[in-house]
C-alpha cells in the first residue's frame, strides 16, 4: 500500500466525518436514519479499502457519535479500543471520569440508540471545536494505521529471508512458529506456568460461525430431506470467522496463518512488493523452493501486471544480448512491414510460412556463427519477396 493510497482514506474517513456530524446535529429522527444507512454504504467503502479500516473506522464514529451525546471530547475511547496513539495536545487528554466508564459492548439496539440520541443544539464554535478534535482523531488513526502497515510489512520481511530455505519449510507447523517467534516475527511471552515454564504466542483469536442466508420459519418446520435440498438450493453454509480485537490482533492473525500454511514470501523483482507466489500444484503446503520472480499486480497505469512486464523486460533483454535474437527480430519487423504494406504480392499465409522456417533457421545458428545466419535468413526473404 503506497502513501498515495492514505489520502484516499483520509478523504473517506473526513466523508465520515461529515456525516455522523449531520447526523447527530440533525433535528429530525427521519434525518438520522437516513445518514445512518448512508454510513453503512460509506463504512463498506473502507473495507473495500483495505480490511484494517474496521477497527479504525468503528473507533472514529464511536469517538464522534459519543463526544457529541456525552458533550466530552472522547479520546478515552481510543485507549480502550487498544489501539493506543498518543495525543500532544493537552486539551484533547482523556477525561478522567470517562477513562474509568465501562463501554457497553455494541448491539444494534445499542448502535442505532447512540446514533440517532437526541441531543442538544450544537453552537457553531461548539461545532467548530467538535471538528477540530475529529480531524485531529482522524489524522492519528490514519498515522497509526500506516505504522502498522509498516510493521506488518517489516515481519513478512523477515519470512521472506526465510520461507525460501527448504530446511525451514520442512519443518512441522509448531516447529515454524517458534522459529518465527524467535525470529521476532511474534513476541515471545514468557509465563511461569506448572509444571514448567513455558513460551506462548498471546493471541485471543475467537472463532465464530456466521451464516449470511437462513431459511424461513415455515422452511425450517419442513421435513429434513426437504430442508437439506433447500440448503443446497441456496448455497446456505455456516462459515468459520474469527473475531479480533485489534490491529495488532489482525497482524498476529495474519502473520500465524502465513506460517501455519507454510507460505513462501517472494518479494517482486519488477515492483518490489511482497507476494505469496502460486505453486504449480496450487498446493500451499508443497515443499521446496517456489522461483516466481513477478507479482500479479498491475505495474502503476500501464495495464500490465509485473509477470506480464517482467517478461516482456526479460525478452528485450535477451535480444538485446543476442546478435542472432537482433538480426531476427530486424528481419521480422521488415518482412511484416512488407506483407502489411503489400497484402496482394506478400499474402499471409506466405508470411506465416516464412516466420516459421526464419524461427527454425534462428534457432539453428549461434552467436558465433552471425554471418552465416544473416546470409541464409537473406536467401530466405528473397525467396518471398523479391
Amino acid at each position: 500500500m503506497e502513501y498515495s493510497d492514505f489520502d484516499k482514506l483520509k478523504k473517506l474517513y473526513t466523508e465520515i466525518i461529515e456525516i455522523v456530524c449531520t447526523a447527530k446535529e440533525a433535528d429530525n429522527m427521519e434525518t438520522k436514519v437516513d445518514y445512518l444507512l448512508i454510513l453503512f454504504r460509506k463504512v463498506t467503502e473502507c473495507l473495500e479499502f483495505s480490511p484494517y479500516t474496521h477497527f479504525y473506522t468503528q473507533v472514529l464514529i464511536d469517538i464522534i457519535v459519543k463526544t457529541y451525546n456525552t458533550k466530552v471530547l472522547r479520546s478515552d475511547l481510543l485507549f480502550k479500543s487498544q489501539i493506543g496513539v498518543f495525543i500532544e495536545n493537552p486539551k484533547y487528554s482523556p477525561n478522567e471520569f470517562y477513562e474509568n466508564w465501562e463501554e457497553n459492548e455494541y448491539t444494534i439496539h445499542i448502535l442505532m440508540h447512540e446514533f440517532t440520541k437526541e441531543i442538544d443544539k450544537v453552537s457553531k464554535k461548539k461545532h467548530n471545536e467538535y471538528m477540530n478534535f475529529f480531524e485531529t482523531i482522524r489524522n492519528l488513526l490514519i498515522q497509526n494505521f500506516m505504522e502498522k502497515k509498516a510493521d506488518l510489512k517489516e515481519r513478512l520481511e523477515r519470512i521472506n529471508k526465510y520461507s525460501n530455505n527448504s530446511i525451514v519449510r520442512n519443518l512441522s507447523t509448531e516447529e515454524r512458529l517458534y522459529l518465527y517467534e524467535a525470529k521476532r516475527v511474534f513476541d515471545i511471552h514468557y509465563v511461569n506456568t506448572k509444571p514448567a515454564h513455558a513460551i506462548f504466542l498471546d493471541t485471543k483469536f475467537k472463532i465464530k460461525y456466521i451464516c449470511d442466508e437462513e431459511l424461513s420459519l415455515q422452511e425450517i418446520r419442513l421435513d429434513v430431506e426437504d430442508v437439506v435440498k433447500l440448503i443446497k438450493e441456496k448455497h446456505i453454509i455456516a462459515q468459520e470467522v474469527y473475531e479480533l480485537e485489534n490491529t495488532e490482533e489482525q497482524i498476529r492473525f495474519e502473520l500465524f496463518k502465513v506460517i501455519q500454511n507454510n507460505f513462501v514470501i517472494n518479494k517482486c523483482e519488477n515492483c518490489g512488493r511482497l507476494f505469496i507466489p502460486v505453486t504449480s500444484s496450487n498446493n500451499p503446503n508443497q515443499k521446496g523452493r517456489n522461483d516466481q520472480k513477478y507479482c500479479n499486480n498491475l505495474y502503476l497505469d500501464t495495464g500490465k501486471t509485473c509477470k506480464e512486464i517482467g517478461a516482456l523486460n526479460k525478452q528485450k533483454e535477451k535480444i538485446q544480448n543476442s546478435s542472432i535474437l537482433k538480426e531476427y527480430n530486424r528481419e521480422y519487423k521488415r518482412m511484416h512491414g512488407l506483407h502489411y504494406n503489400h497484402t496482394k504480392e506478400f499474402k499471409e499465409e506466405q508470411f506465416k510460412e516464412w516466420s516459421k522456417k526464419a524461427r527454425k533457421l534462428r534457432d539453428t545458428y549461434t552467436d558465433e556463427q552471425i554471418e552465416g545466419f544473416k546470409l541464409e535468413l537473406k536467401k530466405l526473404s528473397d525467396m518471398y519477396w523479391n
